[in-house]
Parts: structure tokens; C-alpha cells; sequence
């Protein structure tokens, strides 16, 4: 089976069939983004995610580990799906590995409206998919993207990643509103 469809297979065994999708392509390759409504999860947020970076081994030596992105909002953000295929094919677009706690920057604004412009990737503690493993020796894992302010990216680079999620939890920082509030406030 190939990678791609392994991928889309996992996200539609475990939500159904996503009630939107969308195809982008660039000069690194194509990839779809998939949407899936808030009714149809227990996190209870309009969930996307990209369904093709997958296609690509990570750069640097990181033969047979692919990876994918997925982002959770409430309300649902429709117009993140642009950057968040930018985002699924950034590592093969620019030879870089991306793990958790990297921060990817963007060119302006992630969608209209917003003055995020980076993305955050996180393992999540607990994974929202499980690891596939190929019997090729492919295995892909699921990050969580989540988009951050420039205040919280030099907050970051300043005091580290746990502290940020620290700061995060105790002002109880809702990641998964579009509309939010950067934290700390400029």
C-alpha cells in the first residue's frame, strides 16, 4: 500500500469520511488538506489535516520517517488550509527536518484576518493517531500544529519551550480559538 493512502486511510477509519477536502500543489509535490467537523471528534473542534507530506522521507538522514500535520480550531478556520499545506510540504520544499518544538515562519499572516504567522509543531503527549508502520519500514507520525504570534515564537527562543506551555496553562491559553490572543501579549 502506499504511504499516502495508508495515511488517508487511518484518518477516515477513525472519523469517516471528512466533510471537505482540498488539493494543493507546488513545485515539491501535491498534497491534500481534509477537513472533519467538529460533531465528528471528541476534542470537539473543527479538526484539518494534511494528507501527502508523507510522501517525502524527512531530510538529513531520517530514512523512512514521514510525517504529517493536523491543526484544531474552534470555530473552524477553513482558510488555514493554504498555510497548512505550505506547512506539509515544507520540509521537502527546504531540505529541513521538522520535530517537536521547531517553529516554522510563514510568509504573512497564516490566513486572512489573523497575525499569526508561525507555526509551533508538538508531539502531542497523548497521539491523536497512532504511529503507522509500513511493512517496508516507512513509519509516519502525526504532529500537532499550532499556530503562534511573533511575541510567542521570541518568548520561545528566549525562554524555552516548556516554559511557553507553562505560561500557556496557567493563563489557560485556548490554541484552538483562530481568534485568540497571543500570550504573552505584546
Amino acid at each position: 500500500m502506499d504511504v499516502v493512502d495508508a495515511v488517508r486511510e487511518a484518518h477516515e477509519a477513525r472519523w469517516g469520511e471528512p466533510s471537505r477536502r482540498a488539493v494543493f500543489r507546488a513545485a515539491a509535490g501535491t498534497i491534500e488538506i481534509y477537513k472533519w467537523d467538529a460533531a465528528s471528534n471528541s476534542e470537539e473542534v473543527d479538526f484539518y489535516t494534511t494528507i501527502g507530506g508523507s510522501a517525502f522521507d524527512m531530510p538529513l538522514g531520517n530514512e523512512g520517517h514521514r510525517v504529517e500535520y493536523y491543526v484544531g480550531f474552534n470555530p473552524g478556520c477553513d482558510a488555514v488550509a493554504s498555510s497548512l499545506a505550505a506547512l506539509g510540504l515544507y520540509g521537502a520544499q527546504t531540505g529541513e527536518s521538522i520535530d517537536h518544538g521547531h517553529t516554522i515562519p510563514s510568509d504573512g499572516p497564516l490566513w486572512p484576518g489573523t497575525d499569526m504567522d508561525t507555526w509551533l509543531i508538538l508531539r502531542p503527549e497523548e497521539a491523536t493517531l497512532p504511529v503507522i508502520y509500513l511493512a517496508d519500514g516507512i513509519h509516519v507520525e502525526f504532529l500537532q500544529a499550532v499556530p503562534i504570534f511573533e511575541a510567542e515564537r521570541k518568548f520561545k527562543i528566549a525562554h524555552g519551550l516548556d516554559s511557553l506551555m507553562d505560561l500557556w496553562e496557567r493563563s489557560l491559553v485556548p490554541f484552538w480559538n483562530p481568534g485568540r490572543n497571543p500570550e504573552p501579549r505584546i
